[in-house]
């Protein structure tokens, strides 16, 4: 063609190829970011499901601990009023003592996929609403469980104190026809003392549980509203 003198016809022709090789690299590029685009959606997608099975179980959790709670409250409250509405004498102040519950429950929370998400970098791929309530919520959960740890460690405390005067819970029973050892143990001259202890031991039981009824509560409301905003972003 340039022998010819057909430059200006070489010239379109050259430009022709490079325009469509260009295309070509476009749609190439084009391509492997829609497959790279749709393999980031399915992940998240799968994320939020992994989300939404913890989320699931934590409040399945928050609410059976809440009733538990309520219940155990509930009695307590049943043997303060007792003082106030009948004549009590010490032994049967220190039976009502030793059928309260005093368990403790494990704050157990389920922080699995949030914690995937951060250590692999992958929480950017959650939109940074619903990344920042993740993250609170997850601190959240946190404080509940030290509050919780920090409470039991001192009615614990108490506690060990406490059966150090008689025991175990039916030790009582156990020497009442042991003409030796009932003297010896003296349980019964221990009942002040094992009254006071118990009382300070509920107290610190009732002030800790309760505080777990509202801040569960409130936790129950915060995984609502991230349930929620999970929920729209999977319909979109």
């Amino acid at each position: 063609m340039l022998s010819e003198n057909k430059f200006s016809k070489y010239l379109i022709y050259a430009i022709g190829e490079i325009i469509l090789v260009v295309i070509g690299i476009l749609i190439a590029l084009q391509i492997n970011n829609w497959n790279e685009n749709n393999k980031l959606e399915v992940k998240k997608q799968d994320y939020y499901q992994q989300l939404l099975e913890d989320l699931n179980k934590d409040k399945e959790f928050s609410r059976m601990t809440i009733e538990l709670f309520k219940k155990r409250r509930e009695e307590y409250e049943n043997y303060r009023k007792d003082f106030y509405s009948t004549k009590l004498t010490p032994k049967e102040v220190y039976d009502k003592l030793l059928n309260l519950n005093n368990h403790s429950e494990a704050m157990i929370f389920n922080s699995n996929t949030i914690e995937t998400l951060q250590n692999s970098g992958d929480i950017t791929l959650i939109p940074s609403d619903i990344r920042n309530k993740l993250i609170d919520l997850k601190n959240f959960q946190s404080l509940i469980k030290s509050n919780s740890l920090a409470n039991d460690l001192q009615k614990n405390n108490i506690s060990r104190e406490v059966y150090s005067l008689f025991g175990n819970l039916d030790l009582e029973n156990r020497v009442a026809q042991q003409e030796e050892l009932k003297p010896f143990l003296a349980i019964e001259q221990n009942q002040r003392e094992i009254i006071l202890g118990i009382e300070n031991m509920q107290g610190w039981k009732n002030f800790s549980e309760r505080r777990s009824i509202s801040q569960l509560s409130k936790l129950l409301e915060e995984i609502d509203i991230i349930e929620k905003q999970i929920n729209e972003k999977i319909k979109n």
